[in-house]
């Protein structure tokens, strides 16, 4: 199996990226040119996207994808690892099924119950009204 490299997209790789997205059925916001998106490929065919999206004043890790052949290959760990460096000391939120909080935890994110965010909160609510099996997660900010 040829290897696979992780990168940061540049501006002419997102509607590739969009287009991964749209082909495993993310339901989750199109792809913003303000994102910052992570890309797994394969001998230059895109197998895994993350990004993060500023939104108002919540720094959002979305979009975590990665095709069925190459999960279980340490693939969203490279992603992940990638975005978290992005992340740096920012705090940061996501919305994970349930059964991935252990790897979300390994970049320092932290399931959070109470004194979420109001926007976090509200997209939190409107995903478990829907019967989406998530939960709320924080990485909290660094400070010096």
């Amino acid at each position: 199996m040829a290897s696979i490299d992780v990168v940061v997209a540049n501006a002419d790789e997102l509607p590739a990226a969009q287009a991964f997205y749209e082909s495993r059925g993310y339901g989750g916001a199109a792809i913003e040119a303000s994102d910052f998106v992570v890309l797994a490929k394969r001998q230059e065919r895109i197998v895994g996207v993350g990004r993060l999206c500023q939104e108002q004043d919540l720094l959002w890790l979305r979009g975590m994808q990665v095709e069925p052949r190459s999960q279980r290959l340490g693939v969203g760990t490279r992603i992940l690892h990638t975005l978290g460096q992005e992340i740096g000391g920012r705090r940061c939120c996501c919305l994970p099924y349930s059964h991935l909080v252990g790897f979300y935890q390994q970049a320092d994110f932290q399931q959070a119950r109470n004194h979420l965010p109001p926007a976090l909160a509200a997209r939190l609510a409107s995903y478990v009204s829907r019967r989406l099996q998530v939960v709320a997660m924080v990485r909290p900010a660094v400070t010096a």
